[in-house]
Parts: structure tokens; sequence; C-alpha cells
């Protein structure tokens, strides 16, 4: 038997062997989401309609929306099927979104990934972990492992995160991740601090202060 597959949604073909020739007896057609990365204990993949559940059950929790508006409180599931839709489509547009995070027994984790930050046309990196995995090491592993895929499979000049000023665990991790702070801005009324990091091959060609 021969499995054709790609690297994230494919169609299997199931071709059968009958003597020394290949000959195509059947074909079955399914809808298959392989992981983008994995790290020691996760898993990425692009989201598909079916998880909106998963995106309602991480979103009704207020803590983890602290950082995420101007307002604590659980997300309503209008606002999280615009989310699922926007996560779809950069996936179709860009070839990358923030994607489906799960650990390697299959458990929901949050999501983590990419997306345009429309004011400046850059990139920007974020992630959202379900509060039972907070603390874990978790938010370092994924956005380390972010910024090399990124770098590796784009040929953008450099990556952007921001977080509140208050998030100073989200600050950590951009810092491990190799983001420098940039500037504070607004986004969608609330104050972010931005963290950019470059390339490998800008970080070559910049002069130190």
């Amino acid at each position: 038997m021969r499995v054709v597959v790609s690297l994230t949604c494919c169609r299997v073909q199931v071709v059968h062997e009958r003597s020394s020739d290949w000959r195509l007896v059947e074909m079955e057609e399914t809808s298959v989401t392989l992981p983008i990365l994995e790290t020691k204990r996760l898993r990425a993949r692009p989201f598909v309609s079916e998880d909106l559940a998963d995106l309602i059950n991480l979103h009704s929790n207020p803590s983890v929306n602290r950082f995420l508006q101007p307002t604590h409180v659980a997300w309503d599931v209008s606002t999280i099927k615009k989310r699922l839709a926007g996560f779809l489509e950069a996936q179709e547009l860009l070839g990358f979104s923030k994607w489906h995070l799960s650990t390697h027994n299959g458990e929901f984790a949050g999501h983590a990934g990419f997306s345009l930050y429309e004011e400046t046309a850059e990139i920007e990196m974020g992630y959202t972990l379900h509060e039972h995995f907070w603390n874990q090491g978790l938010g370092s592993e994924i956005a380390q492992a972010l910024v090399e895929w990124f770098f590796e499979n784009t040929y953008y000049s450099h990556l952007l995160a921001f977080a509140h000023p208050e998030n100073h665990a989200s600050k950590v991790v951009m810092e491990r991740a190799g983001f420098e702070y940039r500037e504070t801005r607004l986004v969608e009324g609330m104050p972010c601090e931005f963290y950019q990091v470059l390339s490998p091959s800008c970080q070559k060609l910049a002069v130190p202060a």
C-alpha cells in the first residue's frame, strides 16, 4: 500500500499492488491534519472548524483572557467564531497562523503561532495556554520552537511579539526566546510592550549600539 501525503491537510490515496504493477483499485479521500511542529511536550497543527469547542472552553475562562483585551471577561461564542475564522483564513493565505496546541497524549493545551499585525504590516507571534498548563515552562518551550520555525520557513527579517506591561511571565518568555524590547503602543485600546527578534541573517548584519 502506498500513502501520498503533504505537510498539513492532505488527500490520502490508497493504492494496492497486483502482480508487478501498481494499479489503482481503490481511492479513499480524507482530510488529515498533521502537526506542523513538535516540541518535547507539545504538538502544533492548523486549526479546523471542528476545533470551535476547544476554543470556547479555553476562552470561557476570564483569567486566560486577562491580558488579551481591556475587559477581564469570558469571550462570547460569536467573538470566538470570528477568531477561529481568522485563524483558518490566515493559514490559507499566509501559510501560517495561530495553531492548535495539544500535548503528546492529545489534550488541548491552547493556541500559538503567528498573525499579521495590520497596523504596521509586520508578523506577530503569540500564544495562549489553558490555565492548568501555566507555570510549567510550556510558554518558553513553544515560543522558542516558533521562532526557530518562523525563520527556517519564511524570509521575514524580523518577528514581533507584544504583551501587556503587567504580564511579566510573557515578557520573560519573549526574552528567553531572543526578543528585545522595542516600544510601547496601544493595541485595541490596551497598552502593550512590543518586542522583536531579528532573523539569524539580520543578526549577523546588526551593528551593536
